[in-house]
């Protein structure tokens, strides 16, 4: 077996110390006729530098850690995918982790990316790391929690210059669910949760708010938390038996979370209920299936977020960087046609039929 060409072998060969080998790898101040020397030594040997050597000189490696939770969202593969073509377009690598939602295992997490020396870290990380993120800042490297706002702003002294966010306007998400069930004629709904993140809070206080400005309240009881897919099963049936022993049988389900999104679909059509005749159905973040099931959800630019996440990180900008992202409405069968839909196809017909005589 060949054995791989070492620093030590291109110091030997152009007569010069590692030290300076490593220099000329590097930029540093070397002499013109050195640094000749060593570049045709390295093409001659077909040396590869290491790259975490060099991270070691340089301070920080190239490569971009990204933290996540749950890979079984779909909102992280378009994330990922934004990441890594900024990443690749700035000769970076990018290192994937998920911690599948543990908090000490988050925390974890993020200091073995620390100690790697990340030349930047994107997290989706809970509360429980804002410690750790804003060290990191403090000290130089560029973090971007990505999914719910920076932790500090607003405060003094504030976040650290290298600390940023981007998330989505979640008040907002809450509000087209609920002015699109509205719209399609619902009047009873349930919400499936996650638990309390601040994203989740947020859906379902915009959710409630908008309801309540329409005339239909949110009773705390038509509310449930499945921290996970096999709670959701638990959680619909809970919603549908409260609502039916208190004589306000369901008419649509919100999940605020896109993770639950097939678990929620699957414990409905279980129960042989129909979309839309039986119940109407809507979620958090698109997927592959979504549209062949006929699924309307209220999307995040997932792909655009890590895009600028990882701009962020490469950029390095002197100052926080907040960055809040507006959600959209995909609507499709599920939810039914939303009134205002019925309405101007009828005024179409109308202006058919004028022009047919």
């Amino acid at each position: 077996m060949t054995k791989r060409v070492t620093i030590g072998d291109v110091a030997a060969h152009a007569g010069v110390s590692t030290a300076t080998v490593s220099r000329v790898l590097n930029g540093g101040p070397v002499t013109p006729p050195t640094a000749a020397r060593v570049w045709e030594t390295v093409t001659r040997l077909g040396y590869t530098p290491n790259a975490l050597t060099r991270g070691i000189f340089a301070g920080r490696s190239r490569t971009i850690g990204v933290v996540v939770r749950d890979l079984s969202s779909p909102f992280y593969l378009d994330l990922m995918r934004g990441i890594d073509d900024v990443a690749a377009a700035h000769d970076s690598l990018v290192m994937f982790t998920s911690t599948f939602r543990p908090n000490d295992h988050e925390a974890a997490l993020v200091g073995m990316m620390d100690e790697h020396r990340v030349r930047g870290l994107i997290a989706t990380t809970d509360e429980s790391t804002d410690g750790r993120l804003r060290q990191l800042a403090e000290n130089g490297t560029p973090c971007v929690i990505v999914a719910r706002a920076v932790p500090g702003a607003g405060v003094v002294p504030g976040p650290p210059p290298a600390l940023h966010s981007i998330s989505l306007d979640n008040v907002a998400a809450g509000r087209l669910m609920a002015t699109h069930l509205a719209a399609c004629g619902r009047s009873s709904v349930g919400v499936v949760t996650s638990g309390d993140r601040s994203s989740q809070l947020g859906r379902l206080a915009g959710l409630r708010n908008a309801l309540t400005g329409l005339g239909l309240p949110l009773p705390e009881s038509a509310v449930t938390v499945a921290q996970s897919v096999t709670e959701v099963d638990r959680a619909v049936g809970l919603l549908l038996g409260r609502a039916r022993d208190q004589g306000r049988p369901l008419d649509a389900i919100a999940c605020t979370a896109g993770r639950l999104t097939v678990a929620a679909h699957t414990a409905l059509t279980a129960r042989g209920l129909a979309m839309p005749g039986d119940i109407a159905f809507l979620t958090m973040d698109d997927f592959a299936w979504a549209p062949a099931l006929g699924i309307t959800v209220i999307t995040q630019p997932a792909y655009r977020m890590g895009r600028r996440a990882a701009e962020l990180v490469v950029e390095s900008p002197g100052e926080t960087v907040a960055v809040l992202v507006e959600p959209s409405l995909v609507a499709r069968r599920s939810c039914g046609e939303a009134q205002e839909s019925r309405e101007v196809l009828r005024e179409r017909r109308r202006a058919d039929g004028r022009h047919d005589q």
